[in-house]
């Protein structure tokens, strides 16, 4: 994160980012300025707040994910795969497009992406089910929840292009596009709290549900009889993976494939039980996103690459991987 918040168009000396960074919290010149004025604006203003929301949201959409492979024991499942992130965009573009509720104000455009989300993995768990039971022994199966994941993903993006299509307002059009690339430009100190907020509270529940899901990963039918109410946990997935994506979506667009590649690289490298995969699956979320976009600072300098195109170039060849594997389910 320190060498992030160094590099960019402009460069910095990397011993004035500490200093900077006590004046500001402090609040006043412990250090004295060694460096113009513009300098301190561009480091606390700008750069800081990018990266502090890069780390928070690699962290929520990777924690997402892991909620996701847990609830369906399916190591291709991600918020972008089920259309979580393709409905919370929808949501957020119509907001924007449309017009939000004007007695939430702010609140109009993080409420709009949660709907979509919601929507979404509401529905692709609805469709998904059927009488056809899948290999591993699931009604479904894993496959058939991820191909209805694709579909849904795939309405929701024709439902976010037919708004932009028939808006005639150019200015809400550029913005909507935002959201559909992922981007982490132009973030501010104001946008931070909610997503701070909801993952302490996906963290909390990840901290405290981590005996559940490892027995979720053993089968639904193994953990009834073991006592895990699914007419709770299942909700309470869904709706965590779907406040979670839609958090981030609600600041940064759509960036796909953090949730598929960060648990499955965590899974491989400390194993499966949650108790030791939660903490390195978010620390390595936030590594993923911060290193993401400031790549996209330094290869299209002094312009800035959306960091949705980043995380598609390194996500997109692993999840290839992982078909071409059949990875697909979780060993018994």
């Amino acid at each position: 994160m320190v060498l992030a918040i160094n590099l960019g168009a402009v460069r910095m000396h990397p011993g004035w980012v500490l200093k900077i960074l006590v004046n500001g919290i402090a609040g006043w010149e412990v250090f004295s300025p060694e460096w113009q004025a513009p300098m301190a604006r561009i480091l606390w203003n700008l750069r800081l707040p990018k990266v502090l929301a890069a780390a928070f949201i690699g962290a929520s959409l990777a924690l997402s994910g892991l909620f996701m492979q847990a609830l369906t024991r399916n190591p291709l499942a991600d918020p972008f795969l089920l259309g979580v992130s393709s409905g919370a965009s929808a949501g957020a573009v119509s907001v924007i497009l449309l017009g939000g509720l004007p007695f939430i104000g702010q609140f109009s455009l993080p409420l709009g992406a949660f709907a979509g989300a919601l929507a979404a993995s509401a529905l692709v768990f609805v469709l998904a089910q059927g009488p056809v039971r899948g290999a591993a022994g699931r009604t479904g199966g894993a496959s058939r929840l991820v191909l209805t994941g694709m579909a849904v993903s795939a309405l929701f993006g024709a439902l976010t292009n037919l708004l932009i299509f028939i808006n005639p307002d150019a200015h809400k059009i550029q913005s909507a596009i935002f959201w559909m690339i992922g981007s982490l430009a132009g973030i501010t100190w104001e946008q931070l709290p909610p997503v701070v907020a909801v993952f302490s509270l996906g963290l909390g529940m990840a901290l405290i549900s981590h005996p559940a899901l490892d027995i979720l990963l053993t089968g639904e039918e193994r953990a009834l009889t073991l006592g895990v109410d699914l007419r709770v946990l299942r909700p309470a997935l869904i709706g965590a993976s779907a406040l979670l994506a839609a958090a981030a979506v609600s600041i940064a667009g759509v960036i796909g494939f953090v949730g598929l590649v960060i648990p499955h690289i965590s899974r491989m490298l400390f194993g499966p039980v949650h108790r030791r995969l939660i903490p390195p699956v978010c620390l390595s979320g936030a590594l993923f996103m911060v290193t993401a976009d400031m790549l996209a600072r330094i290869l299209a300098k002094p312009e800035e690459m959306p960091v949705g195109i980043i995380t598609a170039f390194t996500g997109a060849p692993v999840f290839l991987h992982l078909l071409r594997s059949g990875l697909g389910t979780f060993p018994d």
